[in-house]
Formats: structure tokens, sequence, C-alpha cells
């Protein structure tokens, strides 16, 4: 179920299918929805003009402590774009402001890294809708594809024999790309590497006497220090 603030624009909540409850605003946000990673809570800010009014009156300061506070999982969502004219400056309409490109950035920068929230982007009000349900769905998913290595890949369709070999060792703790061509060129082999002895990785080029010790005590201890 998605909770919307009563004061949110009706046409919002008809697209989320939202009900309105008052618990959002005690919580600093617009929109609630309960996701398996945790309670999301996103705050919604038109721009420029609610962004920057918002801060200006203290509200920003007010609602994103209890936004963090509030839920596991806090989002500003900046609606709209920011237009800048030949000079930087940060208009609204056709009027100028005091607001130049890097302040806007390094504001939007400091809100992200300092209060510990995400910061995502929608085009419009109708935009919006669409930007919500894909936040749910992507906290509804496990997202493992950085936690493993990418898979080979030859560098010419399939991969070599050689760039197999490349692959192995580099899957080896503190072995990378260059490291890896030097093994393979004394130790064509992992029975080759494993029979090395600390002095003979000691002895090879680039790798180190601390980077040496800390490979032979994984291959022969399964050991990482």
């Amino acid at each position: 179920m998605i909770l919307i603030s009563p004061s949110e624009p009706i046409e919002l909540r008809q697209a989320l299918g939202a009900v309105n409850n008052v618990l959002c605003e005690g919580l600093g946000a617009d929109i609630i929805a309960s996701t398996p990673k945790g309670l999301l809570g996103v705050q919604r800010k038109e721009t420029p003009s609610d962004f920057l009014a918002s801060l200006e009156d203290g509200r920003l300061c007010r609602e994103l402590p209890l936004l963090v506070n509030g839920v596991d999982l806090p989002i500003l969502l900046l609606e709209g774009r920011f237009s800048f004219d030949a000079d930087n400056h940060l208009r609204i309409g056709s009027r100028p402001t005091r607001y130049t490109r890097q302040g806007i950035s390094n504001l939007i920068r400091s809100i992200s890294y300092c209060s510990g929230l995400s910061i995502e982007y929608s085009t419009s009000l109708t935009d919006t809708p669409s930007v919500v349900k894909e936040l749910i769905d992507f906290l509804g998913r496990e997202h493992k594809s950085l936690l493993k290595r990418p898979n080979l890949q030859g560098l010419w369709g399939k991969p070599t024999a050689n760039e197999a070999m490349g692959y192995f060792y580099q899957g080896v703790p503190g072995i990378g790309v260059v490291l890896s061509q030097s093994l393979m060129k004394m130790y064509p082999s992992p029975a080759d590497l494993i029979k090395a002895s600390l002095e003979d990785l000691k002895a090879l080029p680039q790798i180190g006497k601390q980077r040496a010790e800390r490979l032979h005590l994984f291959l022969h201890k399964g050991v990482l220090k």
C-alpha cells in the first residue's frame, strides 16, 4: 500500500493508487510505501520554485531530519528542471536568481552527503508516479550483480587459453591485470604457481615483498591478510 500526504495533488494520488494519510507529514514525507528493504519515504520538491522556497523558509531543514530519522529509505525527489542563463545563474521563468549552477550542484551534494539520503529526479508531476513506482519495484528485487565478477569474455570472440588463465589468476586477491601477465610467464598453470616458494614470489617483478607474502599465505593456507 502507498500512503500519500493529503496536501499532495489529487492527480498524483490517483496515478499512484495511494491512500491519503497524515502520517506521511509526521515522518517528513509526501509519499510512504512499505518495501522488502524497509519503509520508503519520498519528499517531493517541485524545482526550482518549491525547492528554493522550502530552503529559504526553513521547511527543508525541518522536513529532512524527520525523513531521515522516520523511514528506512529516505528519498528527496526533485521534480522538474533547473534552467540557467548564459552567466550560469538559475532562472525562475524569465527572472534570474542569485543561485549559480555550481551553488545549486553543491547544495544538492550537501543534502545528499550530509543528510544521508538519496536524491532522485523526475521531469514533471506527470513523470513522478513512474519514478516512485520504479523505486518501489527496484526495492522489491534482489540486486547482486555488483557482488560478483563479470563473466569471462574474449577480446575477439571465444576466450583463448591465455585469456582464461589470466581471468583465473585475477580472481586471486591482490592480483590485477599486469601482475597476472607476469605470473603467467613464470607459472603457466595454477599448479605451477602453488609450487612457488615465498622467495620465488618475492623475486617476481612488480609484486613486492608484502604482496608476495599475502599471496603465498592465501595459496597455501587460504588466509586473506
